[in-house]
């Protein structure tokens, strides 16, 4: 039997992390209104009313002689019914967001420049009572992968403990997970992009 060669076998048995899926990543800090937008739409395609049309028929030529006159007339023909029918409208999807909340170096605590973005979330889970998020925190590749998990999971779960303790948002309306640097936005999973927290819309 063939052996593969020792640096060949750990290629092929070694797999690249998946990048993640479709994120909207927000490089400013939204208002209310954009956030509502993107968590939790409720503005649907306008419905357009189906419209009839009626199309009458010529109406046949007056006799021009007495002859012609005393002719039964043939009835007129119903008047065709045509109805155009506009699509059901569609509401637009939830989007899964992200943005790079600054922590302290290695640490979970949240730093004050980051506020301003939580503070608009809070505004939005308090004004939409049924919408509950998955909040997911994302690490570089940046030292080991078991010490980033852990890390992802503390910052997670610091986003929920700001969001209930100054938004009063019930902790069983924010699910938190650590993704470490499982899933980067970018091949290079070293790169600062990767650093940050998802906020999914759970059905």
């Amino acid at each position: 039997m063939k052996l593969m060669p020792f640096a060949a076998l750990l290629l092929a048995t070694s797999a690249a992390p998946a990048l993640a899926g479709e994120v909207l990543m927000l490089d400013h800090t939204p208002s209310v209104e954009e956030l509502r937008g993107y968590l939790a739409p409720t503005d649907a395609p306008r419905r357009t009313r189906g419209i009839e049309i009626l199309a009458q028929p010529a109406a046949p030529a007056m006799p021009t002689t007495k002859a012609a006159a005393t002719m039964d007339m043939p009835a007129s023909p119903e008047p065709v019914v045509a109805t155009a029918t506009a699509p059901e409208p569609t509401t637009p999807e939830p989007t899964t967001i992200g943005y790079r909340i600054q922590f302290a170096y290695n640490s979970a605590d949240i730093q004050p420049e980051s506020r301003s973005f939580l503070d608009q979330l809070g505004q939005v889970l308090q004004s939409e009572p049924n919408l509950a998020l998955a909040v997911e925190g994302h690490t570089d590749a940046h030292g080991s992968a078991a010490y980033n998990m852990g890390l992802s999971q503390r910052r997670a779960a610091a986003v929920q403990s700001y969001l209930s303790t100054v938004w009063q948002v019930p902790a069983e309306r924010l699910t938190v997970s650590g993704k470490g640097e499982s899933e980067p936005l970018t091949p290079n999973g070293n790169a600062a992009e990767n650093r940050r927290v998802q906020f999914r819309p759970l059905s």
